[in-house]
């Protein structure tokens, strides 16, 4: 009975997706959408994954032509492959770089680790602009990150654990947390412009955009999703400005044209990036 689970909910995120969804209002986003739009948005995407890309680089200690190849793969594989399984391209086309198979893993480990604070930093900044009391969350991130190694001494020396806190003893300082806190940022925001770059939603306040994104950021953390990720990133997009009184169709629209976006654009690079990649 597991087995099918997947297929069902596939079927089930689906089906709510396209039954909720507006096709004529979204083929009309659609017709909106320029040569220009696009193109920019794609450069701002393209940026977002090389700002990403040299993250990895500093983590794994790889030349930045490797760490993008390795990114692009990663990212192709695991929006197209089902329950995640696209993250195992991370560590077997870092093996096949040189990269240790635990080094490889506690490195993405940190890298992931570092994208969800950064993300979970920019949305209070952008929520600050409701109330300054989100500032006080701000800060605590900020001093978490830097004082990460530190941090790090509570958890318990147990199996897996005691191994995470030997890598970071071992290959990190306070100059390296900075400059992970600041490229996942970075990354971030360059994907976000991408988005309202794409979709011309520049006028929308600030806090409401960012936190539709973050919560399709945000889906790509589920141990399972849809065909696709279809119908689990559109949800998780839509479904906390729904909290705030919004339109659900509407931002269903908006997921569901950024996420195409983002498997095309993912394609472009992810594609190239495996034929370089089978060839060593």
């Amino acid at each position: 009975m597991k087995r099918f689970l997947p297929f069902v909910f596939t079927l089930l995120f689906l089906a709510l997706l396209f039954y909720l969804l507006p096709f004529k209002d979204l083929f009309e986003s659609l017709r909106r959408i320029s040569i220009y739009h696009l193109l920019t948005s794609f450069l701002f995407y393209s940026l977002s994954q090389l700002v990403r890309s040299v993250r990895w680089s500093l983590i794994l200690d790889l030349e930045l032509y490797h760490a993008y190849l390795i990114n692009s793969a990663n990212v192709m594989l695991n929006n197209i492959l089902p329950a995640r399984t696209g993250e195992l391209s991370w560590f077997y086309y870092a093996k096949k770089l040189g990269v240790g198979t635990g080094m490889s893993l506690w490195s993405f480990f940190l890298g992931r680790l570092f994208d969800l604070i950064a993300l979970s930093l920019l949305l209070f900044l952008s929520l600050s602009l409701l109330s300054h009391l989100f500032l006080i969350p701000s800060l605590m991130l900020f001093v978490l990150s830097l004082s990460f190694h530190k941090a790090v001494r509570l958890l318990p020396d147990y199996k897996k654990l005691k191994e995470f806190k030997g890598f970071v003893y071992e290959n990190s300082n306070l100059r390296l947390f900075l400059s992970l806190l600041l490229l996942s940022s970075l990354s971030h925001l360059l994907k976000f412009i991408s988005f309202l770059s794409l979709l011309g939603l520049w006028h929308i306040d600030l806090y409401r955009s960012f936190l539709a994104f973050s919560g399709g950021e945000l889906s790509s953390t589920l141990p399972f999703h849809s065909f696709m990720g279809f119908g689990t990133y559109e949800f998780a997009f839509s479904l906390p400005l729904r909290v705030l009184g919004e339109s659900l169709r509407d931002w269903l629209r908006y997921g569901f044209i950024f996420h195409s976006f983002l498997l095309f654009s993912s394609a472009l690079w992810g594609v190239p990036a495996l034929l370089l990649l089978s060839k060593r």
